[in-house]
């Protein structure tokens, strides 16, 4: 979606201020900003989420097993009265599918935020953040970019954007 959202920004600034204006981004497709933050957030959230439903689910049903017969002692019951789980098996085998599932994702999930931060972290080392930053001039309200020409003057970089998705794949 941020794609499209920055994508659509940059169309709207060329039909107001012509075709050679200032480029808002200079790689619409970058997450960056709020944007990877709100992401490895989401990230860490969803990992919680899936961790907390497996801790929960062993906790509830000590363990994996459910038996097929349960003697029940509690409240209405005036005895011990025996309680019969419908197919225990096929109980069993759906629970241990989500919980496998949701071990898989959280390890890829982990993968992934390892993978950003290093990437970030190797970014930062080596120099090669470029920010994507807009500065608004409060007189015209005219949006323009952070220039980064003075640190990466010998690299050429691209006048026109990449082609869309549509024309990428076709």
């Amino acid at each position: 979606m941020h794609v499209a959202y920055r994508e659509d920004r940059e169309r709207k600034n060329k039909e107001k201020y012509g075709e050679k204006c200032r480029r808002i981004y200079l790689n619409t497709g970058k997450k960056r900003g709020g944007l990877w933050w709100t992401y490895v957030l989401t990230l860490v959230f969803k990992v919680g989420v899936d961790a907390t439903f497996v801790y929960l689910l062993y906790h509830i049903y000590e363990g994996y097993h459910f038996p097929s017969l349960i003697k029940c002692t509690q409240d209405p019951c005036p005895n011990t009265v025996d309680c019969f789980i419908s197919r225990p098996t096929e109980k069993r085998i759906f629970t241990i599918f989500m919980v496998v599932t949701s071990l898989v994702c959280i390890v890829l999930s982990i993968i992934e935020i390892v993978y950003l931060v290093g990437k970030r972290c190797g970014e930062v080392i080596h120099g090669d953040h470029r920010s994507n930053r807009t500065i608004t001039n409060t007189l015209s309200g005219s949006s323009v970019v952070e220039s980064n020409a003075l640190k990466h003057a010998g690299k050429n970089t691209p006048e026109t954007p990449a082609p869309s998705y549509s024309v990428a794949v076709s």
